[in-house]
């Protein structure tokens, strides 16, 4: 990994290539990216308060589809999807008459189809919704998602949701359930792979995936865990499966080997806390050689993950860096939503780090694949853990965590954004574990800081790295 000094970190977007490949990082607006098409050069999403759904191009930048049920309804669900090819979209919709929530599929210069009314017969409607949807197939004729069926809840009545999907020819189709909630989340190409998941008779979410309409559950967890993707030809799904040793559900991919599901384990990025992170895929390419998704390292942080068979999981932050890349420190990661076919173009959601705090999404391309294009990786014993502050934001103290390979000297810093040191925390040698520190909040001075954004700075083993802080008085 290439040392990264402070002070590029608080400078404008850099946008450069490297040796390895041309990439750039653009933030594009106020919103939410859900899903890009295969070539990527169509993004699906919502948009921020209204939830409405939009379709996203270079040329026509973001077009809203219309029928936004929360500013009606108050009632907002699922995520818009994109076709392969770009032209469809699925999306939870306001319904004709303006009283109901449905599912529904737009295409390129069409209007809105609804999937229900009429539902099944067993369906009907809770909190003015028929159902919601999360995924649609490569080829644009499946939506899947939920439908409500009122009457089938325990002594509240409140009823349960099973996961569904609607094809053109063939209407809605109850998938069925576990005994409790499910739901649908993603599918292959020609829709008859499904994945998502299928809540276990204590009502705790179990990955699940339905071949042709059979469901198999991928494993009864502990905690909640689920489906998120499904490539092409459906031989391969992905999402989160829950780990004994950690405590969290981590990100999982499932191979099929021609009579069951292969688990594999994709791991978690350092310093994400056992107990209290959770880590999942959302997208990847059609072989499932490049995968990307969440990351949270606690309940408070979280960043965007790349994974490829080459060079196992990193931050998608280590991975701009690397290619000459900062985000704006008024800006940070959260997660990473979806990959072209060909791995060159990503998209993903983060926030404003001040007020007024706006969700935004952002478009990563590259000019090659990515499969191999991941940051540097040192020698062993140059190996830090990113150092993490949790909480974060704080309203003044907050705790530093840190992972030695080895005994080391250590400088462990805070800067305010104009460069200035405004605390030294560690400043001597180290021993090899695990550590916290404990920042108070305060200057050298012993005066509390200023609300604002800060920069955690550790140097060690001749790398450097920092985090930011926000400081919320």
């Amino acid at each position: 990994m290439k040392i990264v000094q402070f002070i590029l970190l608080i400078g404008a977007l850099a946008v450069c290539g490297t040796a390895q490949a041309e990439v750039t990082f653009d933030i594009v607006d106020v919103g939410y990216a859900t899903d890009i098409s295969a070539d990527g050069t169509v993004v699906v999403g919502n948009t921020q308060g209204a939830y409405e759904t939009f379709r996203w191009t270079e040329e026509d930048g973001m077009v809203p589809l219309g029928l936004a049920s929360v500013p009606v309804l108050g009632v907002g669900a699922g995520t818009p999807d994109v076709s392969d090819d770009g032209t469809q979209a699925s999306a939870t919709i306001l319904g004709r008459d303006s009283t109901y929530v449905t599912v529904g599929i737009w295409t390129l210069g069409a209007w809105w189809q609804e999937m229900m009314p009429p539902t099944l017969p067993d369906g009907g409607i809770i909190d003015n919704a028929y159902g919601s949807a999360w995924g649609l197939s490569g080829d644009g004729t499946t939506v899947v998602g939920l439908y409500w069926r009122p009457g089938h809840g325990g002594p509240g009545g409140d009823g349960v949701a099973h996961a569904c999907k609607w094809t053109v020819d063939g209407g809605m189709v109850d998938l069925g359930s576990a005994g409790g909630n499910s739901r649908a989340n993603a599918c292959s190409y020609d829709g008859s792979v499904i994945g998502g998941w299928a809540a276990s008779d204590v009502g705790v979410w179990q990955p699940t995936v339905w071949v042709d309409e059979e469901m198999t559950v991928l494993q009864e967890s502990d905690a909640m865990a689920m489906v998120n993707t499904v490539n092409y030809d459906g031989t391969i799904v992905g999402g989160q499966a829950y780990d004994d040793s950690l405590s969290i559900s981590v990100a999982t991919l499932w191979r099929w080997n021609g009579s069951s599901w292969d688990e594999n384990r994709l791991g978690v990025l350092p310093n994400t806390f056992p107990h209290y992170g959770s880590v999942t895929c959302n997208d990847m390419t059609p072989d499932g050689s490049k995968v990307v998704g969440y990351n949270a390292y606690d309940w408070t942080q979280s960043t965007g993950f790349i994974w490829t068979e080459e060079t196992g999981m990193f931050d998608v932050e280590d991975y701009l860096n690397d290619n000459g890349i900062f985000v704006p420190t008024s800006f940070t990661i959260q997660t990473l939503t979806g990959v072209s076919d060909d791995g060159q173009t990503m998209v993903g959601i983060g926030r404003d780090t001040m007020p007024p705090w706006n969700g935004k999404w952002f478009i990563i391309r590259s000019t090659s694949t990515g499969i191999a294009d991941g940051p540097d990786t040192p020698d062993e014993a140059q190996v830090v853990s990113r150092v993490r502050a949790y909480p974060n934001p704080t309203r003044g103290t907050t705790t530093l965590s840190l992972n030695l390979p080895e005994s080391t000297r250590v400088d462990l810093e805070i800067y305010d954004i104009s460069g200035r040191l405004v605390r030294r925390l560690v400043d001597g040698t180290v021993e090899a574990g695990a550590h916290e520190v404990r920042w108070d909040g305060k200057d050298v001075s012993g005066t509390n800081v200023a609300s604002g954004i800060y920069f955690c700075r550790l140097a060690a083993f001749g790398h450097e790295e920092t985090t930011k802080i926000t400081v919320m008085r």
